[in-house]
């Protein structure tokens, strides 16, 4: 009988190799035209490398209330 084949030891992936990354970005979907694409799309990049986020929660916060008047 031949060894070919079949489990080996120490073959494959170890066991508990992928760590959680606490700082990695969770993956979203969203579904918008290719114009409304570019408006989130130029948004997202101002939260990630632009400004502060508090910045961007303060516009934010004012263009709801702008809206909701």
């Amino acid at each position: 009988m031949s060894a070919w084949g079949g489990k080996r030891e120490g073959a494959g992936r170890r066991v508990g190799w992928r760590k959680e990354n606490p700082c990695q970005r969770k993956s979203h979907s969203v579904a918008a035209f290719d114009d409304e694409w570019e408006l989130i799309n130029r948004f997202a990049k101002l939260v990630k490398y632009g400004c502060t986020k508090d910045l961007c929660e303060k516009c934010l916060a004012e263009l709801e209330k702008e809206i909701n008047e």
